[in-house]
């Protein structure tokens, strides 16, 4: 089994591992820490949208109730004037944007409670500060105001004592538009969450489609560089094969001569002859090398397979008579498919030559062809042998893969190397029953397939 040098493959793919890492884990890594920050920046940003929206509303009441307690502190005292122009101070204040009522409680007393606006909305029990009813914020504040009456026709007694009053104002403030802003804020936050999310997946994938696109560049150019080392090391294994196959060829025919002249000693004589035959059977080898790494051109006609066929029985009848075989064919009259001549016939005479040699004697082998699902012909040739081993199924096309005693395990290799600079597929499966079975498919058709499919068979 031949093996060729590998070391500067091997060198390759070292260089490109070190020069392409491996960053899917880090990138999906700092994609999710970019998330997750994205995550809590908005939602720091909603709660900060939705504390300025709630300091709106809670502004706007801070403002009523210092209007309210500026209007009644900026008196002297609590006057019947004051008492009877407060009602119309709170019905103007009452008429701006989001209120629903104002009151104004002075001196704690239930009879001196003023009120602007639905009564029913305040509730008069609440401590002082901001506090969230149902849909409304009510403003509750506390004030005093310094109760200074003037004194009637300059007498030294005032009219009222004097004295520090306390006040409370209530102040209701309708929250459905503050809602309705809470809701489209947090809208508009989920909204920009999955946007940035679907923004942050897209770059992940742009990430990945550029992170394998480096690493399929550096395949391709591994690929290339083994594709060439490959392509020289078979000129060069041609080289060595022709200039071997010269000494050979001159070793051969000194020997042949020295055999003709015949030699004192008859174990002589027998030695010389073994030697012919090993330059006989190591110029075969080479031959078959050759073969297989000539890279000739196609010469596309379109021939019979039936002829063609007729020819290789022709030509292998002898090792079918040798075990007794029979060569029965199908499906092959009337048939016309486009292929180069010679190397059609080369594949076929090594995968029908492969049949024989694992046929047991007496028994049939069958080349048969017929249309294939995608409208192309396929030809198979079975064979009632053992079968290949499990071992060597994956690599049965590989050079120098054989399990056939005297074998050089290019044949099938040869096979595949026609077949795909045909454009065909090539492929084996088990016997239905026993054997092997050797398939070819994509071969194109030059003529109608015939209806039904003829039989020939010939024994021998």
């Amino acid at each position: 089994m031949i093996s060729f040098p590998n070391a500067n493959t091997k060198t390759m793919q070292r260089m490109i591992a070190k020069r392409i890492p491996k960053p899917r884990i880090v990138g999906l890594v700092v994609l999710v820490a970019l998330w997750v920050m994205f995550a809590l920046w908005q939602r720091a940003e909603h709660v900060h949208q939705c504390r300025l929206i709630h300091d709106t509303l809670s502004s706007q009441g801070d403002a009523l109730s210092t209007a309210v307690s500026n209007s009644i502190q900026s008196h002297r005292w609590f006057s019947p004037f004051v008492r009877q122009q407060l009602p119309t101070t709170l019905d103007t204040l009452a008429r701006s944007t989001n209120v629903l009522a104002i009151a104004v409680i002075a001196g704690g007393d239930a009879e001196q409670t003023y009120v602007s606006g639905d009564e029913s909305l305040i509730a008069y029990q609440l401590p002082a500060g901001e506090h969230v009813v149902d849909d409304t914020l009510q403003l509750v504040r506390e004030f005093e105001m310094q109760n200074d009456p003037p004194m009637p026709g300059g007498f030294s007694v005032p009219m009222e004592p004097a004295g520090t009053q306390s006040f409370r104002s209530v102040v209701v403030l309708d929250r459905t538009e503050t809602m309705s802003q809470l809701y489209l804020e947090a809208r508009s936050r989920i909204l920009i969450f999955v946007l940035g999310t679907l923004l942050l997946v897209a770059i992940g994938a742009v990430w990945q489609f550029t992170v394998r696109l480096a690493q399929s560049e550096g395949r391709t150019r591994l690929l290339t560089a083994e594709t060439r080392h490959l392509r020289e090391l078979g000129q060069a294994a041609a080289g060595l094969a022709h200039e071997t196959r010269n000494p050979l060829g001159l070793i051969r025919g000194w020997t042949q001569r020295l055999v003709d002249a015949g030699l004192p000693e008859a174990d002589q004589q027998q030695q010389a002859e073994a030697v012919i035959e090993e330059c006989d059977r190591v110029t075969a080898r080479i031959n078959q090398f050759l073969a297989f790494a000539r890279q000739a051109d196609l010469q596309i006609e379109t021939l019979a397979i039936e002829d063609l066929v007729t020819e290789l029985r022709t030509l292998l009848q002898s090792d079918l008579d040798a075990k007794g075989l029979v060569l029965e064919t199908e499906g092959l009259q009337g048939q016309a498919i486009r292929a180069d001549r010679d190397q059609l016939r080369q594949l076929l005479f090594n995968l029908l030559q492969n049949a024989i040699g694992f046929a047991p004697e007496h028994s049939t082998i069958r080349l048969s062809m017929q249309q294939s699902s995608n409208g192309a012909f396929r030809i198979e040739v079975a064979d009632q042998g053992p079968g290949a081993c499990e071992e060597i199924v994956d690599s049965l096309f590989e050079p120098y893969v054989t399990r056939r005693p005297g074998g050089t395990g290019l044949g099938l290799s040869i096979v595949r190397r026609i077949a795909v600079a045909h454009d065909w597929d090539v492929g084996y499966r088990p016997g239905d029953k026993l054997g092997s079975v050797f398939w070819i498919d994509g071969i194109r058709s030059a003529s109608p397939l015939p209806i039904g499919d003829r039989f020939s068979s010939v024994n021998h």
